[in-house]
């Protein structure tokens, strides 16, 4: 039984790993393993997100706080993350798929207990290797940031990497929404518009560790994604959205008049 995150008593460094999971048995208890080793000082929580395939036992076993969360989609997890682990200075996300080096949390890591950040982001960079990211996700991504600079502002780093550090100010400012794999575009657009400090720092991206399947849906998740940048355009700067379709409607006016 996981203890209760609110009876933690925090020091100035107390620090936690959460981890969404779903259905990563054969790489969850690696992934634990290794954020024990390159983090001892931490706390180190799986959030099980309805696994069918034993993951939360495994980590258990592993050496990990378990925690439930029955409401489907990493968005909820996420939101369970922010609420039940308040406690803590730290608090850093980090996919259980083994795709992220735990050995390079420390540039992530200081600018949040020092104070000069309020989230932190590991920019991917694909390793050589076959299976770190395919093209259709690489251009998803050059989509999905183009799409957001356009319609909200400056992207604070990375839009999808699920390798974040968060301040304890974060995760009181904020209010979540989403439910699945656009969680990290609201976070992303919630920084721009309450002004939250970022900073972001390349880690190298690996191929999932051998038995695991990757969750996400790269159309269907990527409309996803497109429809929340929409709609939190519409709610933090409506005004990008109303220029970007006067300047489409200018553009269709001038090559019907070119071309009459």
């Amino acid at each position: 039984m996981a203890p209760n995150p609110d009876s933690h008593d925090p020091t100035p460094t107390s620090i936690a790993v959460a981890i969404p999971c779903y259905n990563e048995a054969a790489a969850i208890a690696e992934v634990v393993a290794q954020w024990r080793l390159a983090l001892p000082v931490a706390t180190i929580y799986v959030f099980d997100n309805n696994s069918s395939d034993g993951s939360g036992a495994i980590a258990r076993v592993a050496g990990a706080h378990v925690e439930e969360v029955p409401d489907q989609g990493k968005g909820h997890v996420v939101q369970a993350i922010f609420s039940r682990l308040m406690a803590y200075d730290a608090v850093v996300m980090i996919d259980g798929d083994g795709t992220y080096p735990a050995t390079e949390v420390g540039p992530l890591l200081a600018p949040i207990l020092d104070g000069s950040a309020e989230m932190t982001i590991g920019a991917r960079v694909p390793v050589a290797e076959a299976g770190a990211m395919t093209l259709i996700r690489r251009a998803g991504n050059l989509l999905i940031r183009a799409a957001f600079r356009i319609l909200i502002g400056r992207p604070p780093g990375d839009l999808l990497s699920g390798y974040r550090v968060f301040s304890r100010r974060f995760r009181e400012s904020v209010v979540l929404r989403s439910a699945g794999f656009e969680i990290e575009t609201e976070l992303a657009s919630e920084a721009v518009s309450r002004g939250l400090r970022t900073q972001e720092f390349p880690v190298p991206y690996y191929p999932r560790i051998e038995g695991t399947v990757s969750k996400l849906n790269a159309f269907r998740d990527g409309r996803r994604i497109l429809v929340t940048i929409v709609r939190q355009s519409l709610r933090l700067g409506p005004w990008r959205l109303l220029l970007l379709s006067l300047g489409i409607g200018l553009m269709a006016c001038l090559v019907v008049w070119i071309f009459r």
